[in-house]
């Protein structure tokens, strides 16, 4: 738990750390507060599906939009803008009903304002944190991302229950730009300079499969969870199934925890592949008819892992500069790849856990030829976890 302390005495790390968390609430607030809203005006449950649906698209393009332009833009300057246009979404939402062009224009662009703050978070500490660190910073990135989605919706139920479901649009609103000016506070100066020993890049060739073979692994990840959301609440009821979920969410974050101190990036590979089998293992067992709460907190665990090693990968593919456009990249795969899986879910429930795991057994198969050449091609890339001087 050194390393922990270590990360959190660092001001502009404790900053950026709390401002990934807050700007993580707006992210779980923003859908059921249009839900919720669209129901409170009248609309009907396809009113509220369609607008649900246009946040999801706003999101996934926001985010790829700003981690593109996260390599050519300070984040101080480029967050808070976006940030701004989720107050514009907010009036928008809060004058529209039903699908409505107001309703509609302010769900699209509800997601597309969203601050990219992890992404940001990522990319600044891909170059500030020293490489034996870096775990611990990622898996405090996971862990209060996390917390950040499960109290998004927590708040937007509670304004909803007390007849305040109107307030909900301009308080998500409200903390994405507070997250974005605590990030502006807390990257005030340049980046630091690449730690000896990160390299600024694997040959062309290899990269470019790494990545695509970590765009894989999240995709099929996402695949999975996207199966889980229909397949779990449909077999196991709601009481069953809001254990499970909330279990998975505390599995990853305890896993995330535990692991993150106690690793380096030498193990980001073993991590990786070890996490993504284990997650193939997990949807394979529930075709056979496993409990869904038992294999939710596996889940979870095995997703903290897979999670990790990815993160420590990324950084040994792209150079650090390119961490948050890819980063976002992969956020938004996952995304798309969760609305397939909901959607094979829904149409194939008996092939959905079948396809989820052989995707990921696949996944993890590429991952494992793929990353081992990077290995052999370029040794010094696993040096990333020297310091810098002044931190001996």
């Amino acid at each position: 738990m050194r390393t922990y302390g270590r990360l959190l005495r660092q001001p502009s790390t404790a900053v950026s750390l709390i401002a990934a968390l807050v700007g993580a609430v707006p992210i779980g607030m923003w859908p059921l507060a249009i839900v919720l809203g669209a129901l409170d005006a009248g609309g009907s449950a396809a009113d509220a599906g369609l607008l649900a649906a246009v946040f999801g698209a706003g999101n996934a393009i926001g985010v790829v939009t700003q981690g593109a332009l996260l390599a050519r833009v300070r984040a101080s300057v480029l967050l808070p803008a976006f940030a701004v246009l989720g107050l514009v979404a907010a009036v928008l939402l809060h004058g529209g009903s039903g699908t409505t062009g107001a309703a509609l224009a302010g769900s699209a662009l509800a997601g597309l304002a969203i601050p990219a703050i992890t992404p940001a978070v990522r990319g600044r500490f891909a170059t500030s944190v020293p490489g034996a660190d870096r775990p611990g910073a990622y898996a405090l990135v996971n862990v209060l991302f996390q917390a950040g989605i499960a109290i998004g919706p927590l708040v937007a139920a509670a304004l909803a229950s007390t007849g305040f479901v109107a307030v909900a649009p301009a308080l998500a609103a409200a903390l994405g730009l507070g997250a974005a000016l605590l990030l502006a506070a807390a990257h005030r100066g340049r980046p630091a300079a690449a730690p000896a020993g990160v390299p600024a890049h694997v040959g062309r060739t290899v990269a470019g499969r790494g990545v695509l073979v970590l765009l894989g692994i999240a995709a099929s990840a996402g695949f999975g969870i996207g199966t889980l959301q229909v397949l779990v609440p449909v077999r196991s009821g709601a009481a069953a199934s809001g254990a499970a979920f909330a279990l998975l969410a505390l599995a990853e974050v305890a896993g995330a925890v535990l692991v993150g101190g106690r690793v380096g990036p030498r193990s980001a590979t073993p991590m990786l592949l070890a996490g993504t089998a284990v997650m193939a293992g997990v949807y394979l067992v529930l075709v056979a008819g496993a409990g869904a709460v038992t294999a939710a907190v596996v889940l979870g665990l095995a997703t903290a892992v897979q999670s990790l090693g990815s993160a420590l990968l990324l950084d040994r593919f792209v150079p650090p500069t390119r961490v948050p456009a890819v980063f976002a990249v992969q956020v938004a795969v996952l995304i798309v790849g969760a609305a397939i899986g909901s959607l094979v879910a829904g149409t194939a429930p008996d092939a959905a856990f079948l396809i989820a795991g052989g995707l990921l057994l696949v996944a993890a198969v590429v991952a494992a030829v793929t990353t081992r050449r990077a290995v052999h091609r370029r040794p010094a890339a696993l040096g990333s976890d020297v310091r810098p001087a002044h931190a001996r």
